[in-house]
């Protein structure tokens, strides 16, 4: 075995085993808001990506800056790797998912804040490890189970599968309602 091929191979298995810690880590501990800790936010390594883009963005563009040749392509790369990065970082900031018993609440990445109670659910698949759901009014959301804590959906689905009928919120009595 020669030594560049070890080297490679020393490569591979160390981003092998980084990406698996980094699912180890992002698994066991869910980010969650501080404010509203039902809630579950992106994982953190999102905002990490948006921001080196940026940087990297934006290095690139004072750097070209400074060249004497026609650097079109690099101003280009410049804005792009600016512009993606951005993105990154409004995805993060705007995209949570809070399930609850009676239904989930989320926020899109684009910032729209959507509740599907379960009874309005119309069509749902599970595919491990996504969960595609779509309400009668056309709300739809897909997520990765894997990253997404869902429990209270899933039972929600196994009582729908069990018995035909998707759990319903209690009615609310009069004399309970204050004011």
């Amino acid at each position: 075995m020669s030594t560049e091929t070890a080297v490679k191979f020393v490569m591979v298995a160390f981003a092998v085993l980084l990406i698996v810690a980094v699912r180890w880590w992002a698994r066991k501990h869910p980010n969650r808001s501080k404010e509203y800790p039902d809630r579950r936010r992106m994982v953190k390594f999102i905002p990490i990506v948006g921001w080196l883009a940026v940087i990297v963005g934006a290095l690139l563009a004072i750097f070209v800056s400074f060249t004497d040749e026609d650097a079109l392509a690099q101003y280009i790369t410049s804005v792009a790797m600016l512009l993606g990065g951005t993105g990154f970082l409004l995805m993060y900031r705007n995209f949570y998912v809070a399930p609850r018993e009676y239904e989930v609440a989320f926020r899109t990445v684009l910032g729209k804040e959507r509740v599907i109670t379960y009874t309005e659910i119309a069509r749902y698949s599970v595919m491990p490890p996504f969960v595609s759901i779509k309400s009668a009014k056309g709300v739809k959301l897909d997520l990765n189970i894997n990253i997404y804590d869902m429990t209270p959906l899933l039972r929600a689905i196994e009582i729908r599968d069990a018995t035909g009928h998707w759990p319903v919120h209690p009615a609310v009595d009069p004399q309970d309602v204050v004011g």
